[in-house]
């Protein structure tokens, strides 16, 4: 029978801390003939019983367990299709392949994969970013996977080092808490260039949260939270190869490659390299447009599914860069004087996970652990910055139920380690913390209508003592077609302004860190209502959110008190951002997608006594992307346009008569065709159509020497139209 429903996958549908269920049995419903191709609407039932589901837009179904059953098998049924029968796997997910029933003379399937999916069950507004969505543009790293999405903004921090940042509610990144399959990413030293690191054919999929999350993921969430889930041993792709180039001169090549020992041991390699070694100056000003960078990136996972159910899993990574920027020509006679820019960055880590399922149903045990070890050594200009970090996660998560899947609950401890040394020429900072922790959340369901998930966390810091971290989301569903979320929490985070702002030393600006910095504290409240309504043939979707996101203990960077300093100091008033967005999604007609959205954003912060616009911050954001994809997915055309808003500037320097004090709007265009044959897919594609590009991004790059210059003034693009090809090679386990 197991040959006849194909193969069990792990990863189909991603638990949230990688733990089987075994409440529920899970699975896909596919095609036999077209394993792509979901069957939607398929019913699952219990044999002998009316018990049941149908399967989803992706073919996904989630059917409880039942106690008592008179036959533990399943019934997957389609028109169209043979009716199939298996064995019940609970705590596992099962890929079911339904085989056309070849008496009828044609069945017209008219559901395709989608790109982003807005859950309607989860309590907690979310995005689902998929493989097939990161495909619809260049994606070679995590800072570009935002390019077709609405909630989160990326941007250069500077216009000579290439760091990127991404933005969520108007505010920094570094508010957002960024995992890794549930697990802390991206945090201290690696904060500045770490979205780099994290190759786009790696990735599964990203989940996107607005405001305050689970507590069981941690404190650090107040405006957000952005998982990135890798792709797993065991799943879909056997060999997947991705080659890149664009006429900037980067080239990049990703190999993945799964194997699988037995039913029960599997393992996948991930290498990713790419090079970007020619000087490119396209404005005239003597300056690299984009850094010179040189990359080797190695991931190795492997999964082990012990007899008796459960989920076992250990990874190593290993990251080595070397970065230079400045003037055109610095590295290659030294003696000549020129302004130059060199980081090397070497970076390992490790990760465990493990799932055990206990007698009783839906109850299970997941312990997560990771350690990562970052080294930088770098120069800027005549300025020295080192910084080495250890840290170490761990948490351990209990899951169970008061008597039915009605009131649910997670509890369990957490411990976090941070060692962070660094030292700015002659000057060594040192922060060490470790915080031991403690959560309980609590999930009321009922029937689909209502949902509420309360939790808080207790942690201890070392640093800033003991401190309480409550969340709350509620989920209204009154009728089948309208959810209604409403949101409450904390956030708190540790303040590394060094290390995550060290960038900044591209100027001839002096950082000040005034003493005795606080520890981050935010109130996140947000509103949100997602419609969904027949259209014709298909779902038109209208969603619109309201977050507003309240410091009561903020480290503020401020640039306007003196065009000479950079000033890092505690917040001595107000601090705040409110976000409203709406967005729409529809299928006009059969193949044709649209996804449009708007934003506008209040961010303001007290410096130097009066509360203010922060500077660098657009106050509205809009995008419309357009994705046409012919019959038998053989061609895809896609286009995004981005609507950016002005913003205010950092106070004048009196000297610069270039100096304006606001950005205007702009809008920037992104484009991709793909031609797919068989397991190749060809692409090509052009970012910022229209070519525009700052006129000033570096100030006084004449005399980078000198008082004024400074690189830290960048509000849009660096680099002009950037044109690029590739292709991919993707071999399946059914083929």
């Amino acid at each position: 029978m197991i040959r006849k429903v194909g193969f069990i996958v792990i990863g189909l549908i991603i638990s949230n801390y990688s733990i089987a269920d075994n409440r529920y049995v899970m699975g896909v419903v596919r095609e036999k003939d077209n394993p792509a191709l979901p069957v939607v609407g398929a019913n699952i039932y219990w044999a002998g019983t009316s018990k049941g589901t149908t399967s989803d837009s992706m073919g996904a179904f989630r059917l409880a367990l039942e106690n008592a059953l008179p036959d533990a098998r399943l019934v997957v049924s389609f028109v169209g299709f043979r009716t199939d029968t298996l064995f019940a796997v609970p705590g596992n997910e099962l890929q079911v392949l339904l085989e056309r029933n070849t008496e009828l003379d044609e069945v017209l399937i008219r559901e395709r994969r989608k790109g982003v999916y807005l859950s309607t069950l989860d309590p907690v507004q979310s995005h689902k970013v998929t493989a097939t969505e990161l495909q619809k543009a260049a994606c070679c790293n995590l800072s570009e996977s935002f390019e077709t999405n609405a909630s989160v903004d990326i941007a250069f921090t500077d216009a000579v080092t290439g760091a990127q940042q991404i933005r969520m509610l108007g505010l920094s990144g570094t508010y957002v808490q960024t995992l890794s399959e549930n697990m802390p990413m991206l945090r201290g030293l690696a904060a500045p260039y770490g979205l780099g690191w994290v190759p786009g054919p790696w990735m599964e999929s990203i989940q996107i949260s607005k405001g305050t999350s689970s507590v069981v993921n941690g404190y650090e969430a107040l405006t957000g939270q952005i998982n990135v889930e890798f792709k797993k041993p065991g799943g879909t792709e056997v060999l997947h190869f991705n080659a890149y180039g664009n006429d900037a001169l980067k080239t990049e090549a990703n190999l993945n490659y799964s194997h699988s020992f037995s039913d029960s041991l599997m393992t996948t390699v991930f290498l990713h390299g790419e090079n970007q070694w020619k000087a490119i100056d396209l404005n005239g000003d003597r300056f690299m447009d984009l850094p010179n960078v040189r990359q080797i990136n190695f991931m190795n996972r492997w999964n082990f599914i012990p007899k008796r159910g459960g989920h076992r899993e250990i990874g190593i990574k290993a990251l080595n860069e070397l970065r230079r920027s400045g003037q055109v020509g610095a590295f290659g006679d030294p003696g000549a004087g020129l302004y130059g820019i060199e980081i090397e960055t070497r970076r390992y880590e490790i990760f465990a996970k493990n799932g055990i399922l206990f007698d009783r149903p839906g109850t299970s045990l997941g312990l997560q652990f990771s350690g990562s070890f970052h080294d930088q050594q770098s120069v800027y200009g005549l300025k020295q910055y080192t910084g080495t970090q250890y840290s170490v996660y761990f948490n351990a998560i209990y899951q169970g139920h008061f008597g039915s899947d009605l009131h649910t609950y997670k509890t369990g401890i957490s411990f976090l380690g941070d060692w962070l040394d660094e030292r700015l020429d002659d000057r060594p900072f040192r922060n060490q913390e470790l915080v031991p922790g403690g959560f309980f959340e609590y999930s009321y369901n009922l029937i689909h209508r209502l949902n509420l998930l309360a939790g808080s966390r207790i942690d201890y810091s070392t640093r800033y003592g003991l401190f309480f971290t409550p969340r709350v989301h509620v989920r209204w569903s009154p009728q089948d077609w309208i959810t209604i979320r409403a949101s409450a929490g904390k956030g708190f985070r540790k303040p590394l302004p060094l290390a995550e702002n060290h960038y900044l030393l591209a100027s001839s600006r002096t950082l000040v860190l005034e003493p005795d910095l606080r520890q981050e504290e935010a109130v996140n409240t947000g509103a949100s209502i997602q419609i969904t309504l027949p259209l014709g043939e298909r779902e038109l979707t209208l969603v619109a959110d309201y977050y507003y996101t309240r410091f009561l203990h903020q480290v503020v960077r401020e640039m306007d008190r003196d065009v000479q300093r950079v000033y890092f100091s505690n917040l001595d008033g107000l601090s705040y951002s409110g976000a409203f967005q709406t967005e729409l999604l529809y299928e006009p007609f059969r193949g044709l997608t649209l996804n449009a959205a708007w934003r506008w954003m209040d961010v303001k912060q007290t410096q130097n006594g009066i509360v203010r616009a922060l500077p660098l911050t657009s106050r509205y954001k809009g995008m419309v992307s357009l994705s046409y994809k012919t019959r038998l997915n053989k061609w895809q055309f896609d286009l995004t346009t981005q609507f950016n808003g002005g913003g205010r500037m950092p106070d004048p320097d009196p000297t610069d008569p270039l100096w304006k004090e606001e950005y205007p709007p702009f809008t920037e265009v992104y484009a991709q065709i793909t031609k797919r044959i068989k397991r190749w897919e060809f692409y090509v594609g052009v970012e910022n159509l229209f070519d525009f590009t700052m006129d000033q991004p570096i100030i006084a790059a004449h005399d980078p020497w000198g008082k004024n210059f400074d690189g830290s003034m960048v509000w849009g693009p660096v680099h002009g139209r950037k044109i690029y090809v590739g292709l991919r090679y993707t071999l399946h386990h059914w083929e």
